[in-house]
């Protein structure tokens, strides 16, 4: 309890010291002083004390905001490198191309939200463990919830495992290829 309070009294001395030098350089400054100078980088962080920094949105997406289909993205590799080449030909095997398809990176669910509710997919597929415990907000393994549909804001969504994971276990393509083809009934797409 004593460390708490240290530290809070330490926090509260530092605010009001950084509050007292930021009115005491606005004075200055309104009486001409020139002589006291600060940099530019100092004096920015002085008159943005306490107020929040604007965080810059890392939500990445490739592809028309308005396909039936969205891929979210666990690892943001799109259709790059290996695991983009094996997205490839699952979106060939499934007769569609890279530009038929919105792909997104799972980093901002307030971003894949906003796209969902403004561009109504029917289907959501989401790659990889991160993308479909972050949608579907589970916290299992997997496993436990690939394979079958789930719902998002009333977006059927199938999670799956991600092209990267299947170049290290080739074993889970023929389950990847069964989720895959209920995407396609649910999309009227021929088998």
């Amino acid at each position: 309890m004593g460390e708490n309070n240290t530290i809070q009294s330490v926090s509260s001395g530092f605010i009001r010291t950084i509050q007292d030098l930021s009115q005491y350089i606005s004075h200055q400054k309104a009486l001409g002083n020139s002589d006291f100078l600060l940099s530019q980088v100092s004096q920015e962080k002085i008159n943005r004390w306490g107020r929040p920094i604007k965080k810059v949105s890392s939500f990445f997406f490739q592809g028309p905001e308005n396909a039936s289909m969205f891929f979210v993205d666990s690892e943001g590799s799109f259709f790059n490198g290996e695991s983009g080449v094996l997205l490839v030909k699952i979106l060939n095997a499934m007769k569609m191309t890279p530009e038929s398809v919105f792909i997104c990176n799972a980093s901002d669910l307030s971003s894949i939200h906003a796209h969902i509710k403004n561009n109504h997919p029917k289907i959501l597929i989401t790659l990889g463990q991160l993308a479909g415990q972050l949608l579907l907000n589970l916290t299992s393994p997997l496993e436990q919830f690939q394979g079958k549909f789930h719902s998002y804001n009333g977006v059927q969504v199938m999670p799956t495992f991600h092209p990267s994971t299947l170049l290290e276990q080739p074993g889970l393509k023929r389950k990847v290829w069964e989720d895959m083809q209920q995407v396609m009934q649910v999309l009227g797409l021929s088998q």
